[in-house]
């Protein structure tokens, strides 16, 4: 995958994926998200997607690049597949190479797979296509309402734009990679808001979605310093080396559950595992480090 540069032999099977899936799901988690890296470069990916859909998980979603979307989106859509977020992060062909790293020679090529990618998930029927766009300062912030227009010309109105702050993962590359380039949205989503003629905060970290004029839905996640983010978060993550990971920030709470697996461990042992990750959630920004947001809730859903 995309990002990892382990062996593959630590990445889970689909077969330890339908298991810990399966001891999870007692404790009423119902729904799933693959992510990365990059989840379509799993040859077996419709596999997982299969067995996750048989456990009876209804709502099963992936964040890609748009990976093999044009060949597989439909195939996907009828193992079980219900969302997808695709990374669209400028509709500009050069600063699109520039952003995945493909330089001048693509000539627009993986932009524009991206889009048939996007077309394709809509297509398949999916119940939700979200575009992920991180937004940066001095590359993309200039794009918002392009964007927005993209979305409107594509038709389909389960298709949603996802603005994204820069997260600070840590590092001293990165800290210079986000100071360089964050961009606060905070502006932008008062001017969203300004302009919405409906708006509602979802219950999954109180994240804002307005619908525009243009019959656009737009979301705005804003994870930094916000602490209504944090203490919403609900999410377990799980990495693809089997550990449970109980904060996005954070990688030194990781939970192994893998390697007692592969040992012989038995549903109760990976249970309790879990509660022990479960244990060691803490809301890494909280109340006293920032102001809560403005109150902008009209509608509360899933």
């Amino acid at each position: 995958m995309e990002g990892v540069y382990e062996d593959v032999e630590t990445m889970m099977t689909p077969e330890e994926i339908e298991r810990i899936m399966k001891v999870l799901k007692k404790f009423g988690i119902n729904s799933v998200k693959l992510t990365g890296g990059e989840p379509m470069l799993r040859n077996d990916i419709v596999e997982i997607i299969e067995r996750l859909h048989n456990l009876g998980f209804k709502d099963i979603s992936m964040t890609t690049n748009g990976t093999r979307l044009p060949q597989l989106a439909k195939r996907l859509r009828e193992a079980g597949l219900s969302r997808v977020n695709i990374s669209l992060h400028s509709i500009n062909p050069q600063k699109f190479c520039w952003i995945v790293g493909t330089g001048p020679a693509d000539g627009g090529k993986r932009l524009q797979y991206t889009i048939e990618a996007i077309k394709a998930a809509l297509n398949a029927g999916m119940d939700v296509v979200k575009l992920n766009v991180v937004v940066m300062r001095g590359v993309n912030e200039d794009e918002i309402d392009d964007m927005i227009k993209f979305v409107k010309n594509l038709g389909h109105e389960n298709c949603i734009l996802q603005l994204i702050e820069l997260v600070h993962e840590g590092g001293a590359s990165d800290a210079e990679f986000f100071q360089k380039y964050y961009y606060n949205l905070g502006p932008v989503e008062e001017a969203l808001k300004k302009r919405a003629i409906k708006c509602v905060t979802r219950k999954l970290q109180m994240r804002r979605q307005y619908l525009l004029p243009e019959n656009v839905w737009v979301e705005v996640v804003r994870p930094m310093r916000n602490c209504d983010f944090c203490m919403n978060d609900s999410r377990i993550r799980i990495t693809h080396d089997g550990k449970f990971k109980p904060c996005l920030m954070r990688d030194d709470n990781h939970v192994d559950f893998l390697t007692p697996m592969r040992n012989g461990a038995s549903d109760e042992e990976l249970e309790r595992l879990f509660v022990k990750a479960v244990y060691l959630r803490e809301p890494f920004w909280k109340p006293k480090d920032v102001s809560p947001a403005d109150d902008v809730i009209t509608t509360i859903h899933e």
